[in-house]
């Protein structure tokens, strides 16, 4: 009887045990399920989310962009105008072509569209400049949202289990259109580069326009038909006196002659940007200045196709050539290592000038003006399609970059 006793209890030990191990088993389900579905709910809306927040991105860089190509208008060059107007209603146009999941077409408010000027020395976008000075507003902020204050924030979708209702989600973009950042393809037909402490101070960061108002390296033009007045001169020295350097915008160590005539007879093969380095060299290499003159007077090669013009009183028969305006290169300071080789130097920007005399040796000198947008030469400077991103030498952009 005690065995059988013993045996019952051992049967009704194990039932109860089992029982146990179910009701553990029924707790640790719940839980994994719980967790399951919070996962669940994480993985659904954040990735709501990411992709909300690609179409707000997307939307505000095509905005900040439009909003920028707009910005200052260059119908009149010497006289560019401020047009917020204008940036804010194209910012609102493209918001509204672009959606963003619950949005089927964003709404811009003007409150999230901010002017400024964007530095580009420091990356950063100062709102408290004058916002009528075209020389100050160089960019614009878009700002694209999910939330109370535009669209309608973003529906949760599992999180609702959780008791999240929505989400907020916000993306913002800055575009810049300032000065040429670079020279189409073709547009370089010198292969000399500026030193930006000669034209802008020692620092590189004075009023372009306002240092060339005296002419930077100052000489006096030789031929009494080119007209009168004092110019500035190009020296090509091999010392630091060098105010000008050549160049055949090259990665090699070596600025070949051959190279720099390749140049002068059909322009640069590529397109040369600002923020690039090339190498540059110091010398009179005189065969080169020779090909300037000769492509300038049409002289040589180059007869009967002149790059200059006859634009000065007395006009002659035929015509004699004493003026040709390009776009130069600038490069960064070269104070105390007047354009020696060795290592690259960085293009910071381009300018524009007018060539009038160039003189081979013994001179070794090109004659001309540096040219502001004043100047009603200026616009032969104007390549069309310029991109954003150099200093400001004068020449404008027309095409902004997203900076931020």
């Amino acid at each position: 009887m005690q065995e059988e006793m013993r045996g019952t209890d051992v049967r009704k030990s194990g039932c109860k045990g089992e029982r146990d191990d179910r009701g553990v088993t029924m707790v640790m389900v719940a839980v994994a399920l719980t967790a399951l579905l919070g996962a669940s709910a994480l993985a659904i809306d954040v990735g709501a989310i990411w992709v909300a927040r690609t179409q707000l991105q997307n939307g505000a860089d095509a905005a900040a962009l439009g909003a920028a190509s707009n910005l200052i208008d260059l119908t009149v060059p010497s006289a560019p105008v401020v047009t917020l107007g204008a940036a804010e209603a194209v910012a609102q146009a493209v918001g509204s072509d672009n959606s963003a999941i619950s949005a089927l077409s964003l709404d811009v408010p003007t409150s999230d569209i901010v002017f400024g000027r964007w530095d580009l020395d420091t990356h950063t976008f100062d709102t408290g400049v004058d916002l009528t000075d075209p020389e100050q507003v160089t960019a614009v902020q878009v700002m694209t949202r999910l939330d109370d204050q535009a669209n309608g924030p973003l529906p949760a979708f599992m999180a609702r289990i959780l008791g999240r209702e929505h989400f907020d989600v916000v993306a913002d973009a800055t575009a810049y259109i300032g000065w040429a950042g670079c020279a189409p393809e073709g547009q370089l037909v010198f292969p000399v580069a500026i030193d930006c402490c000669k034209i802008a101070g020692s620092d590189c960061q004075q009023d372009y326009c306002a240092t060339v108002q005296n002419p930077p390296n100052p000489c006096s033009l030789v031929i009494p038909q080119s007209g009168d007045g004092q110019v500035s001169c190009l020296q090509f020295h091999a010392s630091g006196q060098q105010n000008a350097c050549w160049t055949e915008f090259g990665h090699a160590s070596s600025v070949s002659s051959a190279g720099m005539k390749s140049i002068i007879d059909a322009g640069t093969l590529f397109k040369v940007f600002s923020g690039e380095e090339y190498y540059v060299d110091s010398g009179v290499k005189t065969s080169v200045l020779d090909a300037i003159q000769d492509r300038f007077m049409g002289n040589a090669e180059y007869s009967g196709n002149p790059a200059g013009v006859d634009r000065y009183p007395p006009v002659h028969t035929p015509p004699v050539s004493d003026s040709w305006v390009v776009m130069l290169p600038v490069i960064e300071c070269q104070t105390g290592i007047g354009c020696s080789g060795g290592s690259e130097t960085e293009v910071v920007g381009f300018a524009c000038f007018e060539v009038r005399e160039v003189a081979g040796a013994p001179q070794k000198v090109i004659r001309g003006r540096f040219l502001c947008p004043s100047d009603p030469l200026f616009e032969e400077c104007d390549t069309g399609n310029q991109c954003s991103g150099g200093g400001n030498y004068g020449i404008r952009a027309d095409i902004p970059v997203l900076v931020q």
